[in-house]
């Protein structure tokens, strides 16, 4: 962030490339789903952990020789994570009969030391969302959307509802990885000068949008609209409501509204899957307010029983946490009591205090954020709001990365203000 006042030596080589290669690991993250449409399971599987690795690189060279200054910080939350760890083995969770979950929950860890790293070792803003590398991974992220919409249309009349046919496409995975890639392109779109890539990157979140559509997904839709409110909030500065811009969405609305609304009307596979999420969001409205006469909606009514049934046997599992412990409470403040009882309590007050600190930064600081600070902080936005209804600890990768990057920043604010 501009308000940050970045001291100490000259930047070391390579230093101005950390934030593309933490871009680039993001969408590698996110469109890997896409990418299995054009080259298959293993590019997939390549393509998540490339993404991994970018990332660890970006840490890299940002960091060098001072990146053993925060062994003490690994070391410390190390040591508070292994604890949690050994709790869950010794309550028998499920997660410890597949590697995969044990994989995913590594690589969470791993993720929030790096946000914590880059943020500490952040000297200067970055403003490189007009870098035409940046278009090329846009190009091929439209390429795997694409294939990703096509699958759609073909599995349409023998999907399940809410389905794609594949075991590895769980509906609700398939809509956070693509919001998340949606998230991403249009913070760089809308941060972008050129109008070419500025197009690119629109086209490129417009197609993820489709495919998030496409999984009749309430929950991201409704918390990726916070995300994108979030940072219209950030960017308030750019007057987005300005004469101009307004023009330029009117513009744009005359020629993409007649362009969605044949799409949608000659597209049997777009128009039943939209239709499809329009039914469900009817059912949540009708369950939640239709004073007990509407139909049963399934997903909503199994979140209130999750509740009721951790309250009503809250004695069981508050001190260590739940013996066995099988599914996910949908919700990430119970989750985190659920597994670890007492010794999660750290983690949840830590969750909520970063939570709350990014609002108040965002709403009473002045701060001119950079393309970094800004995909990062949208992606854990929606990522945060996503888990209070969705989605497991190990499986939300943006809310861990953006745990350690805010309490980097938040770290180093109050450095600088001691000093």
């Amino acid at each position: 962030m501009s308000n940050q006042k970045f001291q100490g030596t000259e930047p070391p080589k390579f230093y101005k490339h950390s934030d593309l290669l933490v871009l680039f690991g993001l969408i590698m993250l996110y469109w890997s789903q896409a990418l299995y449409f054009v080259a298959g399971n293993k590019i997939r599987l390549l393509s998540l952990a490339m993404g991994f690795v970018f990332i660890g690189v970006a840490v890299c060279l940002r960091a060098r020789w001072r990146i053993l200054r925060h062994t003490p910080f690994v070391i410390i939350t190390g040591s508070y994570f292994c604890t949690l760890a050994f709790l869950t083995k010794f309550q028998g969770h499920q997660m410890w009969y597949y590697s995969n979950q044990i994989i995913f929950c590594c690589v969470c860890i791993f993720l929030f030391w790096f946000g914590y790293i880059l943020a500490r070792n952040k000297r200067q803003n970055f403003f490189s969302a007009d870098q035409w590398s940046l278009v090329g991974f846009a190009g091929i992220a439209i390429i795997c959307l694409l294939a990703f919409l096509r699958f759609v249309k073909d599995i349409s009349f023998s999907g399940s509802m809410r389905g794609f046919g594949e075991t590895t496409l769980n509906p609700v995975g398939v809509a956070y990885a693509n919001t998340c890639l949606c998230l991403i392109f249009l913070v760089v779109g809308c941060c972008n000068k050129r109008i070419i890539s500025k197009t690119v990157h629109l086209l490129a979140a417009c197609l993820a949008l489709g495919v998030v559509l496409s999984s009749a997904t309430r929950g991201a839709v409704i918390w990726g609209i916070c995300g994108i409110l979030y940072f219209l909030l950030l960017h308030r500065s750019l007057r987005y409501f300005s004469a101009k811009n307004i023009s330029y969405a009117v513009i744009a609305a005359l020629i993409l509204i007649p362009v969605i609304s044949i799409i949608y009307f000659t597209n049997y596979a777009i128009s039943e899957r939209i239709d499809i999420l329009i039914r469900r969001f009817e059912d949540m409205f009708l369950s939640l307010f239709g004073g007990g006469q509407a139909p049963i909606d399934l997903s909503t009514s199994s979140r209130q029983i999750y509740w009721q049934h951790y309250l009503s046997t809250i004695e069981d599992w508050i001190l260590f946490g739940e013996r066995g412990y099988t599914g996910y409470p949908h919700n990430q403040w119970l989750e985190i009591l659920v597994r670890f009882g007492f010794l999660g309590v750290p983690l949840l007050f830590f969750s909520i205090f970063l939570f709350v600190i990014l609002g108040i930064n965002t709403l009473f600081k002045r701060i001119t954020p950079d393309l970094e600070y800004t995909v990062i902080t949208v992606l854990f936005v929606f990522g945060y709001l996503q888990s209070m209804t969705s989605l497991s600890l190990h499986q939300n990768r943006v809310l861990w990365l953006g745990f350690g990057y805010i309490f980097g920043l938040f770290i180093s604010q109050r450095t600088q203000r001691v000093l």
